[in-house]
């Protein structure tokens, strides 16, 4: 699943001054994604996180997208 481009709200995440966030995401990582959020680059680790895709309203966890987009579109076609 790609999500770069996707806007999200943050739902829940371990550290709490996460929850409500909302932004669109700008770059993926294994572990950490960047939001762009009122304007400023907000990296949020994917551990921990659920997140709602604000456009389908699926709900995402850290879990679900874990590693890198490459690995993870490379798992689905072997």
């Amino acid at each position: 699943m790609n999500v770069i481009g996707e806007k999200i709200k943050v739902l829940t995440a371990t550290d709490p001054t996460l929850v409500g966030r909302t932004g669109r995401i700008v770059l993926e990582t294994a572990n950490t994604l960047t939001l762009d959020a009122l304007g400023k680059n907000l990296r949020v680790g994917k551990a921990g996180i659920s997140f709602m895709l604000v456009g389908s309203g699926r709900i995402v966890t850290g879990t679900d997208i874990a590693g890198r987009l490459q690995d993870r579109l490379g798992r689905r076609s072997r």
